[in-house]
């Protein structure tokens, strides 16, 4: 079931509650129009909302879209629209605009939906992430997936949180019901069918959200050792390459088309890193040594393909098998990712700037991007080989 995009309508000086704009071609951006041009460059449709609740407190919501030609302007589409509120509401009253009641969605069917809108703009590895947490603590329990959105109060959520963490789990994982939570709600508080989001009152104990991995020097080095003699390929090239800052799903699924040997570049597509665009990164001689020991290859085959199948990637749990036998080699206990967190926290303490450390782990905001994205392929080399030239014996 294909759903609109509404965008709520919030120009100044015009009486616009509870009015959105249809926006599936993204005319606009943002959550909120607060500037319009005069005219709409193709035909487009408005939609009034209207909730009304009676004596008995029976909250009844309904809609009404209005179809409006590219030829009328905003400003007028709008004053039409909002003429018609109280006459839309005194239907809703009488009961004689029940056919177009608004079905306010169960948290089942609010899920579901969210997902889908948002199965283009998360990796796949955040999407499985998503429907496990809400799958296993939110919607195994039934009453509360078959419940409407608008009976799931903030504290049925916050009961949940509080299982979470007498179950033995961590403040940061009770966090993930509410950071999974609130945006699915939000959007419904935007469109007019919720008063007030319930995740946003959810009460989480304060944590310590810094990332850091505490290793001596010495540990470090070993670490490092051991990880470029590991005895076994492809295991060793994986482990260099996760050893230059990338995450374990971006190795493996990196494919040969990727690589650009004449240009000493290789590219993770946007649909397998987190910040959701293509990253290029320079190709360092360990890399390039790891490639020739493979066997360069052209085309879309994987680089790390599974044992038994050179058509699909390589699991991750194959590769954690190996790395339980680093770990057991080296007596720590260090999850694969605390790789990126080991570099990110050797280079800050080794002066390195925040916008540095960021080239090289591949994170990225609008700010931080435009000061430093003409030379961060460069900054990644450089500041690699002063980590290297730190951890490695």
């Amino acid at each position: 079931m294909k759903y609109d995009i509404l965008v709520k309508v919030n120009l100044p000086n015009v009486d616009c509650r509870n009015i959105y704009f249809i926006n599936n071609d993204e005319v606009f951006s943002g959550k909120e129009i607060t500037k319009a041009p005069t005219y709409i460059p193709r035909d487009f449709k408005l939609v009034l909302r209207i909730t009304y609740v009676n004596q008995s407190c029976v909250r009844t919501q309904t809609k009404k879209t209005f179809d409006f030609s590219q030829k009328i302007t905003f400003l007028q589409a709008l004053r039409q629209v909002s003429s018609q509120r109280e006459i839309l509401l005194k239907k809703l009253i009488e009961g004689a605009h029940k056919e177009l009641k608004i079905t306010i969605p169960t948290l089942q069917q609010a899920w579901d939906e969210f997902v889908e809108m948002k199965k283009n703009q998360l990796s796949s590895n955040t999407l499985v992430s998503y429907k496990t947490f809400a799958n296993k603590w939110i919607l195994s329990q039934h009453d509360l997936a078959k419940a409407p959105i608008d009976k799931v109060t903030t504290r049925k959520l916050q009961s949940i949180v509080n299982q979470i963490l007498d179950s033995g789990k961590s403040p940061r994982t009770a966090k993930s019901l509410k950071e999974t939570l609130r945006p699915m709600f939000k959007r419904y508080v935007l469109d007019g069918t919720l008063k007030s989001n319930p995740a946003d009152l959810i009460q989480i104990p304060k944590f310590d959200n810094q990332m850091s991995v505490e290793l001596s020097d010495e540990k470090t080095k070993e670490l490092y050792d051991i990880l470029y003699n590991y005895p076994l390929e492809p295991f060793k090239s994986i482990f260099i390459w996760l050893s230059h800052g990338r995450r374990l799903n971006e190795v493996l699924s990196l494919q040969w088309s990727d690589i650009n040997l004449e240009s000493n570049t290789y590219t993770i597509k946007y649909e397998n890193n987190k910040v959701r665009k293509p990253m290029t990164y320079k190709l360092s001689a360990e890399l390039i040594g790891t490639l020739e020991i493979l066997g360069i290859q052209s085309g879309n085959n994987y680089v790390f393909h599974a044992l038994s199948d050179k058509t699909r990637k390589m699991d991750k749990g194959t590769v954690r098998n190996h790395w339980d036998k680093v770990l057991k080699q080296l007596g720590v206990h260090l999850r694969i990712h605390d790789l990126r967190h080991l570099i990110g926290g050797t280079l800050v303490s080794s002066g390195r700037s925040l916008e540095q450390v960021a080239s090289v782990l591949g994170h990225t905001s609008i700010s931080v991007t435009k000061r430093y994205s003409k030379v961060r392929q460069e900054v990644a080399a450089e500041s690699l080989e002063d980590f290297f030239s730190r951890v490695r014996k």
